[in-house]
């Protein structure tokens, strides 16, 4: 059995359909607070912000509404743009730009621990799927 049909079986289990809405949720959230970033509600001005941020804002609030209706409803391109938004547009550049985005290390302690949550959130997941054919013992 291949990787993707793998992850389409998965989606029809009521335990993988529901943590999926959990992530869903969380992604609203963060689609919310990228929204309050641009409204300029979280403290600090919009326009002050580095452009970096603005970018970033203006990037995942769209993906992160798209990804968390997808999500909600367990499809599979919403599970491909979730894996693959997580890994280009945070683990990469964190990992590659990380002293792009954070000039302190305790801001790089907090992107460390952002890219170990979704690490964990991604485990969880695969986790969930049942077990793959070629995989049990005879």
């Amino acid at each position: 059995m291949n990787f993707a049909r793998w992850v389409r079986d998965g989606l029809g289990r009521p335990r993988v359909a529901v943590y999926l809405k959990v992530v869903a949720v969380l992604m609203l959230l963060g689609a919310l607070s990228h929204l309050g970033s641009i409204l300029s509600l979280t403290g600090t001005s919009w326009s002050a912000r580095p452009l970096r941020f603005q970018v970033g804002d203006l990037v995942l609030l769209p993906v992160d509404l798209v990804v968390a209706w997808g999500l909600w409803r367990t499809r599979f391109w919403a599970v491909v743009g979730w894996v693959a938004g997580v890994l280009l547009l945070q683990v990469i550049p964190i990992l590659l730009f990380s002293e792009f985005f954070a000039t302190s290390p305790r801001e790089r302690t907090m992107l460390y621990g952002l890219l170990a949550t979704h690490a964990v959130s991604l485990g969880v997941f695969f986790l969930l799927l049942p077990g793959r054919e070629g995989s049990r013992p005879q």
